[in-house]
């Protein structure tokens, strides 16, 4: 069991540090040749982040162990992006813990829908949203690489305008 909260800026070197090992996993296991945002990302950065948008930590005893972000980009569309647990914490339930709990945020903020993109190609990743209702809506090759655009919906049978998603 971790506790989870919304991040501080107390928390920001905890998240750089966290983010920048777990993307580099993520890079590692596709081989990928291409930079991703979340390896140039500065701890500005992340401060800005917590300032604007929703970031979510996970700690256990006083160790932060995991943190994702999300942002607001209409008033039915939530966007996921900078899920990273540590390297150590994998495969614990750190990660199925922090999701549940940003999703019931989401909820609770009427969204209708939570949009997220990772490569297709990353299938253990894939596996993990799947397991966690979210699907694959489409794909493109806008990054250098199959991006899967996965969403989860929070309320059934809703026309939501995913063009906000689109540009993400």
């Amino acid at each position: 069991m971790v506790d989870i909260f919304k991040a501080a800026p107390v928390h920001a070197d905890a998240i750089y540090d966290i983010t920048k090992r777990a993307f580099a996993l993520y890079v590692d296991n596709l081989h990928a040749e291409y930079s991703l945002s979340a390896m140039t990302e500065t701890r500005e950065d992340i401060l800005k982040d917590i300032e604007k948008n929703r970031v979510y930590a996970a700690e256990k005893n006083g160790k932060l162990l995991g943190s994702l972000r999300i942002a607001r980009l209409s008033d039915d569309v939530a966007y996921l992006y900078r899920f990273a647990v540590d390297t150590n914490e994998h495969n614990k339930g750190v990660g199925a813990e922090l999701l549940a709990y940003a999703v019931e945020e989401c909820k609770k903020e009427g969204f209708a829908v939570i949009a997220l993109h990772t490569n297709s190609k990353y299938y253990k990743l894939a596996r993990y949203y799947y397991g966690m209702n979210f699907y694959v809506h489409s794909t493109d090759f806008s990054r250098g690489y199959i991006r899967a655009l996965f969403l989860k919906e929070l309320v059934e049978n809703k026309d939501v305008d995913l063009a906000c998603a689109f540009k993400k």
